[in-house]
């Protein structure tokens, strides 16, 4: 039987997975940015949502990126 790290497979799945994790951090940092983009009529001109919702997009983004593996 193969070691798991010289089996192509298990390392596509790896690749794969990672992949995948990263797809989700991107996902749930563009809906955050969104929901704040929303706004509503009655909002201010000044939008400390829309704001506040970009900030936490950006650490989610830094948070996946420092949960790399290859980088």
């Amino acid at each position: 039987m193969r070691e798991p790290e010289s089996d192509p497979a298990a390392k596509a799945l790896d690749g794969l997975r990672r992949l995948e994790a990263r797809v989700d951090a991107l996902a749930e940092a563009v809906e955050v940015l969104a929901r704040g983009l929303e706004g509503s009529p009655m909002a201010e001109p000044e939008n400390a949502t829309a704001r506040e919702s970009a900030r936490q997009a950006h650490e989610l983004l830094l948070l996946a990126k420092s949960g790399r593996r290859d980088g």
